[in-house]
């Protein structure tokens, strides 16, 4: 049985469009709509080329999908809206089963995480109306505790904090996160997020209401969500031109240590002793500080979180949870490297018909690892993309965690603010040894502090609070892992830097020629694309 999971809209402001296909109960393809179209989020459009690729992936047509699975179930009409749509773009529309919003949160998290029972908490701005659920994993069953409406949302609590600290809201959350770590909480935002023994309270009076009653119908990103009162207790909003300050680097540290406060006190009013472990979704949960910090607070044995646990993950999530409803139960995800790839055929008619000077490499692997050991930038485009936001050595920039230095020459590859961290791309079984509080990361989920050893080993991985994103990459994970063990022979050192392979504000790169135009208009130093090395000067 073939499910289809889809999440995207029509014009509205509904971000992150993707699409899932699932056979049974293995996961056959996932696709982004934002990497097809190289437009960041795909904010208010159907998935309609993630949905081709899904299907040419499967070598299958619509006609073979038995069911399509949407997370949403508010929307009116949408089933008719779904069938006119298919039926004009695709020639047939398979039956259509919808799936409340933060239950297919929960769907892709819980029933991938392995755990034979949960706490599952999924937190984002709203999804059916709903901000926040709460529920009690068992199985195949999925209890409900709890809810809280919008706009009582954390996950609009941080947009509003992006904003008035001059980033775009749905873009800038992780901005924020890593501008934390340079300021101290010292800000009192409880006259905004007033946080409880057992929950939370956005006050309203400080939200721009004419801007927040056109949301959803319209994309209102570059509208501001808060109103002139909020002046009244911060100093005056930052412009994104304007330079940044101790003061911003405070209220960002404030913004981070009242978001982490409203999510703990929730999870200590839920959490009952027979809770082992836990599953963190919603788009709130790519705060990967956060979810470090609920693993160092130690009241779970084990704390799960998806790859893609925003909204693109919702097509996915819809489609589990249909096929769990069909009797269908899943092994936990292995890899997040579930979408599109490009053989060395393709590689080497677009380098040949390209006119670009190229290399061919029988080890991709050890070529990398020379490469950085010597200092270079490399850009790495090898097996199926990643599925979500981390690049997690399949689209990768790499460079070498050695020198402290590499930070600043990357970012300015990226262009990206000074400030901004990158992780350390460090081999599973040494990070209980570089790292305190340390728990499985394969998807980059979380930020642990780095003890004496991984500060020097990886200055240039390590935030300036001593932090590190961490992604544990293990010996499933094939040539990537291959290459990190060549650079560990050569170097000493188990880990790479690891950054996605994208300027700011664009999507990860998706085909072949995307990864040449990077290098084209980047100071990257190298690709290394399947079996062939490209350099900078061609």
């Amino acid at each position: 049985m073939y499910i289809l999971g889809l999440h995207g809209n029509f014009g509205r402001s509904d971000h992150d469009g993707a699409s899932a296909l699932i056979r049974d109960n293995e996961i056959v393809a996932v696709a982004e709509e934002e990497r097809f179209l190289r437009q960041k989020h795909a904010t208010g459009l159907f998935p309609y080329e993630s949905v081709r690729s899904c299907l040419k992936q499967a070598d299958i047509t619509i006609e073979d999908v038995d069911c399509l699975a949407f997370p949403r179930v508010t929307w009116q009409n949408f089933a008719d809206r779904l069938e006119t749509y298919f039926g004009f773009q695709f020639g047939y529309c398979p039956e259509v089963k919808f799936v409340q919003h933060h239950q297919a949160h929960v769907a892709s998290a819980y029933y991938l995480s392995g755990f034979p029972s949960a706490l599952a908490l999924s937190i984002d701005r709203s999804g059916d109306g709903v901000s926040l659920a709460v529920y009690r994993c068992s199985g195949t069953k999925l209890e409900l505790l709890h809810e809280e409406g919008f706009p009582n949302s954390i996950g609009l609590f941080a947009a509003l904090m992006t904003q008035y600290l001059g980033f775009r809201s749905n873009h800038g959350e992780y901005k924020v996160m890593g501008l934390s770590a340079f300021g101290k909480p010292d800000v009192d935002l409880s006259f905004l997020l007033q946080v409880t023994s057992d929950g939370y309270q956005l006050n309203e009076k400080y939200l721009h209401q004419e801007v927040l009653n056109k949301y959803p119908a319209f994309p209102t990103e570059q509208l501001p969500i808060f109103n002139d009162k909020v002046a009244e207790h911060l100093p005056p909003p930052r412009k994104r031109d304007m330079p940044l300050e101790s003061h911003h680097a405070d209220i960002a540290a404030s913004t981070q240590a009242t978001l982490e406060a409203a999510v703990m006190a929730i999870l200590k009013r839920f959490k009952q002793p027979e809770d082992r472990y836990l599953c963190l979704c919603g788009g709130v949960a790519h705060n990967s500080v956060m979810n470090g910090n609920v693993v160092a607070d130690a009241i779970f044995e084990e704390v799960f979180v998806p790859p893609a646990p925003g909204d693109a993950g919702t097509a996915l999530g819809a489609a589990v949870q249909v096929a769990v409803d069909q009797g269908h139960q899943f092994a936990p995800l292995q890899t997040a490297c579930l979408g599109p790839e490009f053989d060395n055929g393709q590689i080497q008619q677009l380098l040949d018909t390209s006119g670009t000077p190229y290399v061919s490499v029988d080890n991709p692997a050890e070529r990398t690892a020379q490469l950085l050991a010597e200092g270079a930038t490399v850009a790495w485009f090898q097996g199926r993309a990643e599925f979500g936001p981390r690049a997690l050595g399949a689209r990768s920039l790499l460079a070498n965690p050695c020198n402290a230095e590499m930070k600043d020459k990357v970012n300015r590859i990226k262009h990206r603010e000074k400030f901004r961290p990158f992780a350390p791309s460090a081999l599973h079984e040494v990070c209980p040894e570089r790292f305190s509080t340390y728990g499985n990361s394969p998807f980059m989920s979380f930020t642990f502090p780095a003890n004496e050893q991984g500060l020097k080993e990886f200055p240039a991985s390590i935030h300036v609070d001593g932090s590190a994103r961490v992604q544990s990459v293990q010996e499933s994970d094939g040539l990537y892992y291959q290459m990190i063990s060549q650079f560990h022979q050569l170097t000493g050192i188990p880990a790479v830097l690891n950054t996605s392979l994208n300027s700011d504000w664009e999507p990860i790169v998706h085909r072949p020629q995307d990864a040449l135009a990077f290098l084209g208009v980047t100071a990257t130093q190298y690709l290394v694309i399947g079996n062939f090395l490209v350099g900078a000067s061609s």
